[in-house]
């Protein structure tokens, strides 16, 4: 329902809400795998594992369940995820709410390219230069090129003359090529602007699942109004600074 709204605005788009469950990977991992097994399915977990997962392991070692909430915004330039994980310890139920913002692209990946200039001067006028452009590959790399052109029926030799690109599992190569959506001051803005809302909604739904189920919600009323006033701190800050 979050892109439902009381008024006529636009609001939120509809976002893509799916189950995650995320596996620990070690520090500078030389490879990842897919998930296998019978609980999987087409590299998707089974929900009778979800509900495994959920219901039985959110503490110590193991995989972890989260409800990512996610919204592709600016044309797919920024990707913000909402999520959402609970675990229940002893009489401590405990909702977090985590937010990742992941954009826009870097332009070298959506501008034109460009040959390469230089300024001469002109062979009349020699006190004024005129612009000259510029091969896009000079005379050593086509040598290079065409050196390399007969071996092309021979990839592992190709490979180790010039390289290869490995892409990780699985394929996560976004982060490597996105900027600091803080760079762009409406994408910050709604970056930010996501937060409450989401949390506010999950706010509710816990305290509505936990009157269905006959817990007494009274006492959370404290705990409520100090989320909504943590939300709409008015301390001072600065508006074109986000200290991450």
């Amino acid at each position: 329902m979050l892109e439902r709204g009381p008024l006529n605005t636009g609001g939120f788009p509809k976002p893509s809400i799916k189950h995650w469950i995320v596996t620990p990977i070690g520090e500078n991992a030389k490879a990842v795998s897919r998930p296998e097994g019978t609980d999987v399915d087409a590299f998707q977990v089974r929900n009778h594992a979800i509900q495994d997962i959920c219901n039985k392991q959110q503490f110590g070692g193991g995989d972890r369940h989260y409800l990512g909430v996610q919204w592709t915004l600016w044309d797919g330039q920024l990707v913000l995820t909402m999520l959402i994980t609970v675990t229940v310890l002893h009489e401590t139920l405990r909702i977090e709410v985590t937010g990742h913002a992941l954009g826009p692209v870097n332009s070298l990946f959506t501008t034109k390219p460009e040959a390469p200039t230089k300024e001469v001067a002109k062979s009349v006028r020699f006190w004024e230069t005129r612009k000259v452009t510029l091969p896009l590959v000079d005379t050593d790399e086509v040598v290079r090129l065409t050196a390399r052109a007969p071996l092309t029926w021979y990839p592992p030799l190709l490979n180790w003359l010039g390289g290869t690109l490995t892409l990780p599992e699985p394929f996560g190569l976004r982060h490597a090529w996105a900027d600091q959506p803080w760079r762009h001051r409406f994408m910050a803005d709604d970056a930010l602007r996501a937060a409450t809302p989401v949390l506010r909604v999950v706010h509710a739904a816990a305290i509505k699942v936990l009157e269905e189920n006959g817990v007494d919600t009274e006492k959370f009323g404290t705990r409520s109004s100090f989320l909504s006033t943590a939300v709409q701190d008015v301390s001072p800050r600065k508006a074109d600074v986000y200290d991450a």
